[in-house]
């Protein structure tokens, strides 16, 4: 007992030597790293103080080997720039008595790929947005030390059918060209990965841009893909309300305790705004969509973080790294991420103490714990706290929840029914043990579940005391949401709506007043042909699909007796059926006589052609005449033959002759066409003759014609 007391005498005043010694992770494992052999020529024995359990000391042999596998990315996960990561092993050296102190500095290699947190994004942009936007994407991560993370990231897309392929190093940056790149990549000095929109986006001309990324570390690629689709703005990503939450279980945990409750926001509205949350990886390591893990369950719709199996009291791990991502309601959004460790803690209770311990499953719980927020709609039996006390555990009040026993000092507090906010908000719970109590309250939030509802199905409004005080009609439509912070809005769904009906807002305006001719014309024609059914549709504003129709019944309770009415109604079909002829028939009849005036003047035409060509064709037939015959000539025929003849060219029978004066005048037969001549030409003499006899001729045959159409000159 003396030497061992003398033994840690010499301990405490004996010096120590150091030695650093540089090993790889993933070492085999038995490999001798270290022979203490070679500090000295001599075979010296050494007392093992110190040590870690991934080291094996042979003392026999004074070899140092590993003894299980040694994984520098969990063993030392915050040490980016591979300088702090150190196995040390502290020996007495019982020869020069000293301690000697060995530091394993643990070096990095690259054993891991770079990991994207999803394989496909998407993001939405309007279009004839202004060009140098930038778009902040999501980091492939690597657990490697930074000179074996990721090096290198290429933007690869199509772009007027050619491939385009920008890339960036992250420690060798080189200036972008920015003329003819219409996207690229960019790096910034806070370690953030963007994505340059270097052009105005056309969604006419290109409404959708896919692009590849691919991370290399220079030994790992991983590509994801990133669709650009340029229809309406989500210029809002999701945010958690914490960067890091923080955790603290213990073994005694029961299964399906919520942890903690993610809370994440979305500035963006409507659809946009939805949070989906996931599950991206555990300690590193990545899970694939819907694949499920033994000990956690992430509910995607409320955040809530969950237990879902025992924790082994063999299993020496303390903690855990969970990375989850929030989304919104665009298919393949990148999310949001955050951290949650998990601390596995020793059970705080004993024997001796006597409290009334809660862990509630929601941290949307009040700062004085006084008021837990549980939203409506949740399933029967839905977890509300965790408690713990050592001695008999009573609630006093139990509406709307109960306790479940799980072990002797540990219950659940759960829900008995559905929770409904609309029609009861709030629960008061009161535990109570042998020495404390504990009160709190229990708040149901809204969701909106409720549409809106009218207080009739039908709404009957006669006009016939509108139309006489002359003035319009402005309903107030008011159905009824019953949901919080709700928003109503109101549209038309009957197929034909008259002009003279108007809907603004939630006000529904009947204008059937005479100040308006045309107007108060279109309603009184509506009306005489008997009522009117309008369907108006109430609808929740932020869910559409929920809604519901009112009908509205318009009519004039005198119409069928009112006489006045009757024919004023018929005096405006009039009016409006001569309107329409005046319009419609003014045009039909100027067509009509352009039409007449052109048959016309073609007839004219015509006719005129036509005795030109005759008088062409007579001036051939005739012959020259004397030149000397300018003087006046005289013919004269006797009583009998001569005015026969003249009564046939003329149409008379009442003159005994006819003396004709004219100079250088031409006589036409119908047969012939013939010149009166000189009466000295005895040629002359025989055409005359000629001529007589067919003038005669036409006489004997045309005398009843002649005698009934009288005679002209």
């Amino acid at each position: 007992m003396l030497l061992f007391y003398i033994l840690l005498l010499l301990i405490g005043f004996s010096e120590s030597r150091e030695h650093e010694i540089s090993i790889n992770e993933e070492t085999p494992i038995n490999t001798i790293i270290f022979d203490l052999n070679s500090l000295s020529s001599s075979l010296i024995t050494y007392q093992l103080l110190e040590s870690s359990s991934l080291l094996y000391f042979n003392s026999t042999t004074n070899l140092i080997s590993i003894s299980k596998r040694i994984d520098r990315d969990t063993l030392c996960p915050n040490d980016e720039l591979c300088s702090k990561c150190y196995l040390t092993i502290k020996l007495y050296d019982m020869f020069y008595y000293d301690i000697l102190l060995l530091k394993f500095q643990i070096n990095d290699i690259n054993d891991n790929q770079p990991i994207f947190s999803s394989n496909t994004y998407s993001i939405s942009l309007t279009e004839n947005n202004m060009p140098g936007m930038k778009i902040r994407l999501s980091k492939a991560e690597d657990i490697d030390c930074l000179i074996n993370g990721v090096q290198l990231y290429e933007l690869t897309y199509v772009y007027n059918n050619r491939v385009i392929i920008s890339s960036i190093n992250l420690f060798h940056p080189q200036k972008q060209n920015q003329t003819n790149q219409p996207f690229y990549l960019m790096y910034d000095m806070n370690s953030d990965l963007y994505l340059i929109i270097n052009m105005s986006l056309d969604r006419e001309l290109q409404s959708e841009y896919i692009f590849t990324i691919t991370a290399n570390d220079y030994k790992y690629t991983t590509s994801t893909k990133l669709t650009l689709t340029v229809l309406d703005v989500n210029d809002h990503n999701p945010k958690f309300s914490q960067t890091i939450y923080t955790v603290n279980i213990s073994y005694s945990t029961p299964i399906g305790t919520i942890l903690t409750k993610l809370t994440a926001y979305d500035a963006d509205s409507e659809e946009n705004a939805h949070i989906y949350y996931s599950l991206l990886s555990i300690d590193g390591y990545k899970l694939e969509t819907n694949e499920k893990n033994d000990l956690f369950q992430l509910n995607s719709y409320t955040g809530e973080l969950s237990l879902i199996s025992k924790l082994n009291h063999l299993d020496t791990k303390n903690i855990f790294k969970l990375v989850i991502g929030a989304s919104d309601g665009t298919h393949n959004a990148i999310p949001a991420l955050t951290t949650v460790y998990i601390n596995i803690q020793n059970d705080l209770l004993n024997d001796n103490q006597s409290l009334i311990q809660l862990t509630f499953g929601s941290n949307n719980v009040s700062k004085n714990f006084s008021e837990v927020y549980i939203s409506e709609n949740l399933p029967n039996a839905t977890f509300i706290a965790y408690i713990k006390s050592n001695s008999n555990l009573l609630l006093v009040t139990h509406e709307g929840f109960f306790l479940q026993k799980l072990t002797e000092n540990s219950f659940t507090l759960l829900t008995d029914r559905i929770y409904d906010r609309e029609k009861c908000s709030s629960y008061n719970v009161h535990l109570r043990n042998e020495n404390i109590e504990r009160k709190f309250q229990i708040i149901v939030t809204d969701i909106n579940d409720c549409k809106p509802i009218w207080n009739s199905s039908i709404l009957n409004i006669d006009l016939d005391l509108y139309i006489q005080l002359n003035e319009p009609i402005v309903l107030t439509l008011n159905a009824t949401d019953y949901d919080e912070n709700s928003h109503v809005g109101y549209r038309k769904k009957s197929t034909s709506w008259p002009q003279w009906i108007t809907l603004i807002s939630n006000q529904l305006i009947l204008n059937c007043t005479s100040e308006f001719n045309e107007t108060h014309n279109d309603c009184l024609f509506y009306l005489s042909n008997g009522e009117i059914w309008l369907d108006i549709e109430a609808y929740d504003m932020d869910m559409e699909n929920f809604s519901s129709i009112v009908k509205i019944r318009l009519y004039r309770s005198s119409i069928l007796g009112n006489d006045l009415a009757y024919l004023q109604i018929k005096r405006l079909n009039q009016q409006d059926f001569f309107q329409w002829f005046k319009h419609e028939y003014i045009i039909m009849s100027i067509a009509s006589l352009m039409g007449l005036l052109f048959v016309i003047a073609t007839i004219l035409s015509c006719i005129y052609c036509r005795r030109e060509s005759k008088k062409k064709s007579s001036s051939l037939m005739t012959t020259v005449t004397d030149d000397n015959s300018t003087k006046q000539k005289i013919i004269q025929t006797s009583s009998s033959e001569q005015t026969s003849s003249a009564g046939s060219l003329y149409g008379s029978e009442k003159s005994d002759n006819i003396t004709v004066e004219t100079s250088d005048m031409y006589l036409f037969s119908p047969k012939r066409a013939t010149m009166i001549p000189h009466s000295t030409d005895n040629l002359t003499n025989k055409l005359f003759h000629s001529i007589q006899t067919d003038l005669s001729l036409l006489t004997e045959a045309n005398q009843q014609i002649i005698s009934t159409r009288g005679t002209y000159v």
